[in-house]
This record gives structure tokens, sequence and C-alpha cells, in this order.
């Protein structure tokens, strides 16, 4: 009889051996399978075949924490028949999983559970930790790509918007020279001059265009930081957005500090970000408003305000404004240079970016950098 009573526990214990490791390869399946799902989905799926690995799987609820946020089984319920591990990512916690009896069961190792309970749970927890710094990873690397696209695509237009001013530039000082040429011929007549001297202008401001063009359109730069005043940005930044505005009964509305302080950085990053931002207002006002650009010095800050009365955004999309390639217009109407570039450049130059947003009120954005 006490052969066979040791052999029943053998069994038993075997028995709990092959739920473990079936739990275990339970996760690393899930792990595996469903990587390019997202962390919750992931949770939600480990936490189905978490019971299977304990004694008493009919009546364990389980949970997960991580970074504030829980997971939990159905059937979860805070009791005293607990066990818990901590999930450590690079010698942080993050987070931690709970296991526990809804009912009461005799007295083992640790409470009602197993010494192999633990080596499992704290398996389990290293398992996602890993699974979530892989997950993480993953996310890095796809934010990294599409920055990488995404300034590859910058660089195609400062390339071809060159190739195009370098066109231009020679017939228009081509049209320039010859009309200033027969200007300076005092036989001409009056109406003739006046002619010339339309050809003249038009011709100087169609240069005027290509330089500015190029200024926007260059993504790399000599690197160089200099002194900037914001107040000139804006002038400059709006001069392709006048006639755009006028068309679509945008007003254009400008308080603008004099002797505003200089900040430290780069013009033609700065340029894009007021162009960026200025153009996403524009487009959340299809039905005409204001666009309102304002700058002013505060103790040791200089702050920049772009604020339209457009259509606003939702909650939802506020948190993921500044994702890359996160975007509320269609391809036709996406100017290609993504709200997270402008936050990038923000953060370069130590600056600050807050968004105030109400639906059918409009949005305000409003940057901070310090003082050069």
């Amino acid at each position: 009889m006490e052969d066979i009573h040791k052999i029943d526990e053998i069994r038993a214990s075997l028995n709990e051996r092959v739920k473990e490791l079936e739990c275990l390869y339970s996760i690393s399946e899930i792990s595996y399978v469903k990587q390019s799902n997202s962390l919750a989905e992931i949770f939600e799926d480990i936490l189905k075949v978490l019971p299977n690995g304990w004694q008493y799987p009919e009546i364990t609820c389980a949970k997960i924490v991580f970074d504030g946020k829980e997971y939990i089984t159905e059937n979860y319920e805070l009791n005293s028949f607990m066990q818990s591990a901590n999930i450590n990512i690079d010698g942080k916690i993050r987070g931690g999983i709970e296991i526990g009896y809804l009912e009461e069961k005799p007295k083992l190792d640790e409470g009602p559970f197993l010494k192999e309970e633990r080596k499992l749970l704290d398996t389990i927890s290293i398992k996602i930790a890993l699974i979530i710094k892989r997950q993480e990873e993953l996310e890095e690397m796809k934010i990294l790509e599409s920055k990488l696209i995404h300034a590859d695509r910058l660089v195609t237009v400062g390339e071809l918007t060159a190739g195009i001013a370098h066109e231009l530039n020679e017939p228009l000082g081509t049209i320039l020279g010859f009309a200033q040429l027969i200007q300076s011929d005092k036989d001409i007549s009056a109406s003739t001059n006046t002619d010339l001297d339309k050809i003249v202008k038009a011709s100087i401001h169609a240069r005027q265009v290509i330089r500015k063009l190029m200024t926007f359109s260059r993504y790399q730069d000599d690197g160089a930081n200099d002194r900037v005043n914001l107040n000139s940005i804006i002038n400059d930044g709006l001069y392709f957005l006048e006639s755009r505005c006028k068309k679509e009964s945008v007003e254009i509305v400008k308080i603008l500090e004099s002797d505003l302080p200089y900040i430290n950085g780069n013009a033609v990053q700065f340029h894009q970000v007021v162009v960026n931002l200025s153009v996403n207002a524009i487009q959340a006002m299809p039905n005409g408003g204001k666009l309102i650009m304002q700058t002013y010095s505060k103790n040791s800050n200089v702050n920049l305000v772009i604020q339209d009365t457009g259509i606003g955004i939702s909650e939802d999309n506020i948190t993921r404004i500044f994702d890359p390639f996160f975007s509320m217009k269609d391809s036709q109407t996406n100017t290609g240079l993504g709200l997270s570039v402008v936050h990038g450049i923000v953060k370069v130059y130590n600056g600050e970016i807050k968004i105030e947003s109400n639906l059918g009120v409009g949005t305000r954005f409003e940057i901070t950098f310090p003082k050069f």
C-alpha cells in the first residue's frame, strides 16, 4: 500500500510538472504567433492559459499589471490566497503577476502553493518581461523606420526643388537682364517702359519665390545654429500661405511682440515648424476661420502660439497627434511633414510643445523655447 501511495504521489507530481511545462509552452507559442499583436492582446491570451499551470485551474484567477494598467481573468477576485512576482525590465520594476485561488486550500510550501509553482511564476514573469522588451524594441524599430522613410522623402523633395530652382533661375536671370537692358534705352516709349517695369518686378518676385521655396524644402542643412527671430520666421512662413488663406476664407491674425528676444536654432527647421503647423491649421478650417499667430516672451522663454478656429481634435486622436505618420487628413491633402517631425525639432532645441483642442471650437499649439 505504501508503494502504491508513493506511486500516486509521483504520478500527481509528474502531472503537475506536465501542466507547468504545457503552460510555459503555451506562453511561448503566444509570444511567437501573436508577436504582431499589441501587448494588451498578448496579455489577454496569456491570462487564458495561466490558470492551467496551477493545481486547481478551475478556481485559479490571475492578474497582470504593466505600467499601471491591469489585465485580469474574468473570475478575478482579490483574496488572501495569492502569490505574486514582479515584472522586471532592465533593472526596473514595471509591473507584476498575481495568481490566486478563489477557495481556501490546504497549506503547502507557500500558503496553498507548491514550491514548483513559485518557480513557475518567476519563470513566467521573466518570459513576460522578455516579451514586453521585444515588443517595445519592435515598436522603436517601426518608428525609426518611419522616420528614415520620412527623411528620405524630404531629401528627395529638396533635391527635386534644387533642380527646378537651377533650371528656372537661369532663364529668369536672362529675362531680367534683357528687360533691364532695354529699359536703359532712352528712346523707348513710356508705355513700353511701364510694361518692362512689370516684367522686371515679376522676374524679381519669381526669384524670391524660388529662394523661399529652397529654404522650406531643404531637409539636409549645414547644421549651423544661429540667433533666430520667430517674428521673421512667421512673416516668411506666411509668404506662401497668404493667397491660400484668402482663397479658403481664412483670416490671418498676427499678434507679434515687438523686440522679441532671439532664440538659438536653425532657421530652416523653425520654418518647417511654423509652415507645417500653419498648413494643418488651415486644413482644419474647411469653411474658413481665423489663423492666429502670436509671439511673446516670458521670464527666460520665448513663446510661439499657432491657433485656429477649426474642427478641433478628438480626445482619442490628441494622444496620437505626434505619432510618426499619424494623420487625420487623406493622403491627397497631407503635407508629408508629420507633427512628429515638429515635435522632434522642438525637443532638439530644448523646447516644449503643448496642445489644447475642443471639437467644433479649434486647436491651439503653444511652443516654448529658451531665450538665446
